[in-house]
């Protein structure tokens, strides 16, 4: 790797030069980023799991995605890299499968310097090792009731932890609703994550549940967990938002930065800072996540 491709040790950024660190002018933007500390991003659209996720948007065919799920174009993910400062947690997925994405090795090499993290379905694990092993902090792979892939997912963990031994990434399991006895994933010895679903505006089979709510009374998600679509566009969370409601922006003609500070987004700012997220986005008046998962 050349010296102007490797990440500025001071700040991240992918302007580091044969001199040294950026003199703090090339990284102005980064440093505007005020409380942004997670955010995902989608690789591809397109899921291969071989039965969809009973809560999945792309059951219902009221929900027009792209007409042919198209995978983020690699020169787009480098420019989307370059802007996001190193500590800020990157997580790759939102409505998409990430292991269906061709470049995955290269796009998670990408993001070496960042704490990264991969929530899958777990189909591909085995495929992908190569891709996967010791190039990602942690690997999530979501289970849930009634799922006829559910001994599928469990051979396939078990040789890929196997395969990866002590190596990264970190795998957790998250686990919605109750699994039956012979899923047995207290003995695979990872931790297994028990999730409620949250019904956020425009969600598919969701239970309705008391949400948790931070002591402050502001969602962290709007405060601190954005989001961007395999088409470069800035959304201000991660929820399922079909008709738009929560979208910032185009990073692809605009800067993370300058999407991250728009008007749009300091206005629903101020509502969520006066308790009135009913008057914020669209997306935030009937839903019931706050940025933190609850658990059953």
């Amino acid at each position: 790797m050349s010296d102007k491709k490797r990440p500025c040790p001071t700040c991240g950024c992918r302007l580091y030069q044969e001199t040294g660190p950026c003199a703090g002018e090339d990284n102005r933007a980064s440093k505007m980023l005020v409380g942004l500390s997670q955010i995902n991003i989608e690789l591809t659209q397109a899921c291969d799991k071989r039965n969809l996720c009973a809560f999945c948007g792309h059951q219902d065919p009221a929900i027009h995605f792209a007409a042919a799920y198209k995978p983020m174009p690699f020169g787009l993910l480098e420019k989307i890299a370059a802007q996001i400062l190193v500590g800020v947690v990157v997580q790759f997925h939102r409505d998409g499968e990430p292991t269906a994405y061709r470049h995955l090795g290269d796009a998670l090499r990408l993001f070496s310097n960042h704490i990264t993290s991969l929530v899958t379905h777990g189909e591909n694990l085995v495929k992908r090792a190569d891709d996967i092993i010791d190039n990602c902090t942690s690997l999530t792979v979501s289970m849930f009731k009634g799922d006829p892939d559910g001994q599928l997912q469990m051979g396939v963990l078990k040789e890929f932890l196997s395969m990866k031994r002590e190596q990264r990434p970190m795998v957790n399991i998250k686990v919605v609703g109750e699994l039956p006895i012979d899923r047995d994933v207290y003995s695979l010895g990872v931790p297994v994550i028990r999730r409620v679903l949250h019904n956020p505006d425009g969600n598919y089979h969701y239970a309705q549940r008391n949400p948790t709510i931070p002591e402050h009374g502001i969602c962290l998600d709007f405060l601190s967990h954005p989001s961007v679509d395999w088409q470069g566009r800035l959304y201000i969370c991660n929820r399922l938002d079909p008709a738009n409601l929560g979208l910032l922006g185009d990073l692809q003609t605009s800067t993370l930065e300058e999407l991250w500070n728009s008007p749009k987004r300091l206005e629903w700012l101020e509502a969520h800072k006066r308790g009135r997220r009913d008057q914020a986005s669209p997306l935030c008046k009937d839903c019931l996540f706050w940025g933190i998962a609850t658990s059953p």
